[in-house]
């Protein structure tokens, strides 16, 4: 069943069901965003963006619909999306413990799953349940429509999962397996009748296992883990040959990701945390796509890396907290990243009247890394809160202490090595100050938020309207 077909499953539900009581929630918004650099004499970005999200509980006592829609148009050429997120409905408790659900739903994933399909979920007990799903697949990895496209590029590509949940006072256990279909468009492949770049479409398996967990083993503990892995598709760039279609069965590519997190509360002001998590992008290479000049195969580099994270929080005065942080973060060509950061910030301290104010100190050093590369990066600014206002003024900036701050390093070290690509630096190399404004009136909202870049003419505003019942 497709999304659209699950309005009239509703009506039907609800045929002969008596009149009752229902619950909704609606919130509805629109944004306008610009970037200008006004060496360049226009705005460089202009889109418009609308988001609509409504649910509709408890029709007829026990039916629930859920809609999520949001898309944004380039206003200066830039392509539009429009994106059906979920259009669902829901029936609860047929026979005491089974729902179903028909329509467009979020289908559990560790990449951005949404299904046109059917869901069932079964509690065994009051604590466990089973869920089965099946249909369509929404969107491929690239978010591109897939079924609804209503065009040449729609296709359709097959989703089938299960999950199980564990649910009591104390844990919160998640499992769950999913296979898929994922169309990928390739524009390598050059058409010598046009000159433009066409698409070329390969359909290939995708597996997706999943499991989290939520720990309340003491009432000032919290423990969370949880771990994410997808297997992809072969895929291979033909980069040498643009009249060449692209070619798949060279490298398969596989994600990885795991977290777990520990809070713990030894007195209500203090908060302590630690936390680790490694994200691993793998390339299983059935055979080696580039070789060098002198012949010699060419692995590709991954973006392997492993964070473990402590921080503490000490609520000192008021709404006035004390925040401490230190990161270590191991990569996967060896380098080390060693990042800390102190900082005050407290809102409505003195009239409405707040702040905040930080320092962090970077330092990258390894194999990967031409030399020892430190930079220290300052934030400051005002805020100003008062029942319906949330106004806030501040500047981050960077001080580089050492070189390759403002770009990326040499191709190779003095050893041959690797080296650390230092994007994202580049988004903190300059001074940006910033204003932002939001505020509530009755059942409507908006903001603004203006960026200047104080050492460069550059511009990003976003301004944003919208309501919510």
């Amino acid at each position: 069943m497709t999304a659209l077909g699950a309005l009239a499953w509703v009506g039907l539900c609800l045929a002969g069901s008596p009149a009752r009581a229902f619950d909704y929630r609606t919130i509805a918004a629109a944004d306008l965003l610009v970037t200008s650099a006004p060496s360049e004499g226009a705005a460089t970005t202009a889109d418009l963006g609308v988001s609509l999200r409504a649910d509709l509980l408890r029709l007829g006592s026990r039916v629930d619909v859920h809609f999520d829609f949001w898309g944004r148009a380039g206003l200066t050429g830039s392509p539009s999306v429009q994106q059906l997120r979920t259009l669902s409905a829901t029936v609860r408790d047929l026979g005491g413990r089974l729902d179903l659900t028909v329509g467009r739903f979020h289908a559990p994933g560790g990449f951005w799953l949404i299904v046109d399909g059917v869901r069932l979920d079964l509690r065994y007990t009051d604590w466990l349940t089973h869920s089965v799903y099946g249909g369509l697949r929404a969107f491929t990895t690239a978010r591109r429509n897939a079924d609804l496209a209503f065009d040449s590029s729609a296709v359709l590509l097959p989703l089938a999962g299960t999950t199980l949940q564990l649910r009591t006072k104390v844990v919160d256990l998640g499992v769950g397996f999913t296979w898929s279909r994922d169309a990928i468009d390739l524009q390598n492949q050059l058409d010598t009748g046009t000159g433009l770049l066409r698409w070329d479409r390969k359909v290939e398996d995708e597996l997706f296992l999943d499991a989290h967990a939520l720990i309340l083993p003491a009432d000032r503990v919290f423990v969370a883990v949880g771990g994410s892995f997808g297997s992809r598709y072969d895929v291979r760039f033909t980069s040498g040959d643009p009249l060449a279609p692209a070619q798949l069965g060279v490298a398969t590519l596989g994600a990885l990701s795991a977290y777990g997190m520990v809070e713990y509360r030894p007195v209500k002001p203090l908060r302590l945390q630690y936390s680790v998590n490694f994200e691993r992008v793998r390339l299983l290479q059935s055979q080696l796509a580039f070789v060098k000049l002198d012949g010699t195969p060419v692995a590709a580099a991954a973006g392997d890396f492993l964070d473990n994270r402590v921080r503490g929080t000490l609520l000192v005065w008021r709404a006035l907290r004390v925040e401490a942080q230190y990161r270590l973060r191991y990569r996967a060509n060896t380098d080390l990243e060693h990042h800390a950061t102190v900082g005050l910030r407290g809102d409505d301290l003195w009239r409405g009247l707040g702040g905040f104010a930080s320092v962090g100190l970077d330092v990258f050093a390894g194999p990967g890394v031409p030399a020892t590369t430190t930079r220290v990066v300052y934030s400051g600014g005002l805020s100003y809160l008062r029942p319906g206002l949330d106004a806030r003024v501040g500047i981050l900036f960077t001080d580089g202490i050492g070189s390759g701050l403002l770009f990326s390093a040499p191709s190779t070290t003095a050893s041959g090595a690797a080296p650390t690509e230092l994007f994202p630096y580049l988004l903190e190399s300059n001074r940006v100050a910033f204003v932002r404004v939001f505020g509530t009136w009755r059942d409507f909202f908006g903001g603004a938020d203006v960026e200047v870049n104080v050492d460069r003419p550059q511009v990003r505003a976003l301004a944003q309207l919208g309501f919510s019942r």
